[in-house]
């Protein structure tokens, strides 16, 4: 650029940033696929779908096979084409759906997962776990579709971002709301806003889960109710201990989602219901 002037050359240097951070653009752009040319992936569980949908964005087309019911159950609500690709979390989860491990299509979160069966559900609501199960989730989708790393990295960090922004605004929301935790599954997420959530011991929870000890259960709820604590249940607390807290009258229940749902919408929605009751909102 000998002998241009001053000005010129900074448009020149403006014009070349200028390409260059199209030529950066130009992945993302490519990525998107129209929907006919787009893979259709299905997840065995809801949590998974959602995870996935997130990463993906719209390069793939996900979907979930099953739905929750409103007793915290599933239910399958698609027909299993033949050959599919189906993300399952491990090969106990793959099973279920007649999915044998080693078959073709079929990609493992875990190759085993020694949990039981209430923790298969409440370990999407543990802020400590879902980096890893959302890491683990985007080596499967890079390797189903490896043109899209860059960009599924980038998601990656967005859900993680998102994790922890949603989490501080529950925290905003719910953090000094003094409740009594008699979820099934969600006590995860709302534990780690809350300093004021009480949870009863791994012991008399269990008990009360199997229809025991029913009288600390009623005296429990009783002391809760006396001291302005809000009771909050989940479609996965066991109907022994869901059936009598719907008899106390400042009670919270999280229903579960749709199929195809926002996962952070939901997350966010949790705090939001219990915020919303103990302000009359």
């Amino acid at each position: 650029m000998t002998g241009l002037s001053a000005g010129k050359k900074i448009c020149w240097l403006n014009a070349i940033r200028t390409a260059v951070a199209l030529i950066l653009l130009i992945p993302s752009v490519v990525c998107a696929a129209s929907p006919a040319q787009q893979r259709t992936v299905y997840a065995t569980i809801p949590w998974l779908s959602s995870m996935a949908r997130f990463i993906v964005g719209t390069t793939v087309n996900v979907q979930s096979l099953t739905s929750w019911t409103s007793t915290g159950t599933l239910r399958t609500i698609r027909k299993i084409p033949q050959n599919p690709t189906v993300i399952a979390l491990d090969p106990r989860d793959s099973v279920r759906y007649n999915f044998k491990p080693g078959r073709q299509g079929l990609y493992l979160l875990y190759e085993n997962l020694p949990i039981s069966d209430e923790d298969r559900t409440s370990i999407f609501f543990d802020p400590s776990i879902l980096p890893f199960l959302s890491q683990r989730m985007l080596i499967i989708l890079c390797e189903l579709e490896p043109e899209n790393y860059s960009f599924y990295q980038r998601r990656l960090a967005e859900f993680q971002s998102r994790l922890e922004s949603t989490l501080e605004v529950g925290r905003s929301l719910v953090g000094n709301i003094p409740m009594l935790d008699l979820t099934g599954s969600v006590s995860p997420w709302i534990r780690a806003a809350s300093e004021y959530a009480v949870r009863p011991p791994g012991d008399l929870w269990s008990a009360w889960a199997d229809g025991r000890r029913t009288q600390e259960l009623a005296l429990a709820l009783k002391e809760a109710e006396r001291r302005g604590w809000w009771i909050v249940i989940d479609a996965w607390t066991p109907p022994q201990v869901r059936s009598q807290v719907m008899g106390v009258y400042k009670n919270v229940c999280i229903e579960p989602p749709e199929a195809d749902h926002d996962f952070f919408t939901f997350l966010h929605d949790i705090y939001l219901r219990i915020w919303s009751a103990s302000t009359g909102n």
